[in-house]
């Protein structure tokens, strides 16, 4: 008996017989050093639930002691035991005595150790979706500024994530070409509301400044810039990340270095594409040249379009429109260069089909340049009989007179470098007479991705037919404006539009 007595007191949990309405009718004493009361304090004197938490004991009596009459056990119950240092966090399991006098056998084990386990398994959860939230806008960010095309690109993928960064409003501030910051874009807030930036060296990390987290954007060898931030500060909005803002500006100065290269690259790209698209075009009481070139809308960079307008002689006008495959720096130079070697190798009493044979070759040693296409054409002034060559180019559209329009498919051969064995290039010739009109064009033009090629074609031809009143200039421009539809996509398009007045 007394073995069993210091078995029952020693018990590393609490063990306790309870009446069927919760007295405690005995306790070991571990239980009663939980409680911090003495035996004939608790002993026939309270019941279990006074011993709870107050949580503790509505639920035992809206919910265990219910289920204990109906069950006849309840297993691993949390609870809360009111003692002496605070309150005792533990597991409670009951069974109704199978000997008929409804009492209750209760074990009750301590889960403190558990309940801080539970607390470090919460802690580290919630660490784990902070380190992937942290992740998740790091790879947006990332993915947005690969996207950017130069530094407004970029300034522009910074703006679009202030939310993802946990702030209300931004400012992205740049260098400009003296070294100096200054603001270039903002979100939520004016231009001018993010007040100066303090002088100073700056850090690797972002930094508190005035209400504000200021977020450094470090190239490879300097500051390219600043993102200044405004946290939101309303219900429910979490504190930006330190350490998420310091990768977002380590990401936006590598990228912003490589936005300085673009644009520096698209500025000498469009300088070229300039100065080779401005020459002089000739000049002549039988004819009249009317060019245009417009820029492509969803890249930023400079292609490989071109045209070119040159007498041969005093009684012969070759006009060329072609388009490099590819775009870029590379494409323009490729462009450069073609558009010379077409006048090196035109000239008197070659033709146009001899000429795209001269250029096969050559585009073989210009790898930038292979695969173009090129429509050549010349002119006899005195007679109005037009001789062209068209090398996998757009068909040249045909605007007579009378207001016919219509295509023209002859003389078609493939695109430069890409010549068939045994198969010569072909040429075409077309009579003109006094008023009628040749449009030269690249595809940029026509082609769209929501619309089949041939119900372009017949557009244009539709188009060209209605702006036959018009002068030369006048209808460039018009026909331009009604297939390049403002704010939709297009590849670079060049327009060479000849119109012949006759021999004198």
């Amino acid at each position: 008996m007394n073995g069993r007595a210091t078995a029952w007191d020693e018990a590393p949990c609490g063990l306790l017989t309870l009446a069927p309405d919760g007295t405690v009718l005995d306790a070991n004493r571990t239980f009663l050093e939980w409680v911090g009361r003495p035996a004939g304090e608790v002993l026939g004197r309270l019941r279990l639930s006074q011993l709870l938490s107050v949580g503790g004991r509505i639920y035992w009596e809206t919910h265990l002691s219910p289920l204990l009459l109906v069950e006849g056990r309840v297993d691993e119950v949390a609870l809360e035991l009111r003692g002496p240092h605070g309150r005792l966090p533990v597991l409670m399991t009951a069974v109704v005595a199978p000997d008929g006098t409804g009492e209750l056998r209760v074990s009750v084990s301590s889960a403190r150790d558990r309940s801080r386990y539970e607390r470090e398994l919460l802690a580290a959860r919630k660490d784990a979706d902070t380190a992937a939230a942290r992740t998740r806008v790091l790879q947006e960010v990332t993915a947005a500024l690969s996207a950017g095309v130069g530094q407004d690109g970029v300034a522009a993928a910074l703006l679009g994530a202030t939310r993802s960064l946990g702030a209300r409003a931004a400012t992205c501030w740049l260098r400009d070409d003296r070294g100096q910051l200054v603001p270039r874009a903002a979100t939520g807030e004016e231009l001018d509301a993010a007040g100066p930036l303090p002088a100073g060296t700056w850090p690797d990390a972002a930094v508190h400044h005035e209400g504000r987290i200021l977020v450094p954007l470090h190239g490879q060898s300097s500051l390219r810039g600043v993102l200044s931030l405004l946290p939101d500060e309303g219900a429910g909005a979490e504190p930006p990340d330190p350490a998420t803002l310091t990768a977002v500006g380590q990401q936006a100065g590598t990228a912003l270095d490589r936005a300085r290269f673009f644009d520096r690259s698209a500025a000498i790209a469009h300088q070229l594409q300039q100065a080779l698209l401005t020459a002089p075009l000739p000049q002549d009481d039988r004819f009249v040249v009317t060019t245009a070139y417009r820029p492509g809308v969803a890249p930023l960079e400079v292609g490989g379009d071109w045209h070119d307008a040159f007498l041969l002689d005093e009684n012969v006008l070759a006009v060329v429109v072609g388009d490099i495959v590819g775009r870029g720096l590379e494409a323009a130079i490729a462009m450069g260069q073609l558009r010379s070697a077409v006048r090196a190798v035109a000239g008197p009493g070659v033709g146009p089909a001899r000429v795209l044979d001269a250029l096969d070759p050559f585009v073989g040693r210009v790898p930038d340049a292979a695969s173009a296409t090129v429509v050549y054409g010349e002119l006899d002034l005195r007679s109005g009989r037009f001789r062209l060559a068209c090398a996998g180019h757009p068909p040249p559209l045909l605007l007579g007179g009378d207001g016919g329009a219509r295509l023209v498919w002859d003389g078609r051969s493939t695109p430069l470098g890409l010549r068939v064995p045994g198969r010569g290039r072909t040429e075409a010739e077309l009579d003109l007479t006094p008023g009628d009109r040749l449009l030269l064009y690249t595809d940029g033009l026509v082609e769209r991705r929501d619309q089949p090629l041939p119900a372009r074609f017949e557009e244009l031809a539709a188009v060209g037919a209605e702006l036959l009143p018009l002068g030369p200039d006048e209808a460039v421009h018009s026909l331009t404006e009604r297939l390049l539809t403002p704010g939709e996509g297009h590849d670079d398009v060049c327009l060479l539009l000849l119109s012949w007045r006759g021999p004198t």
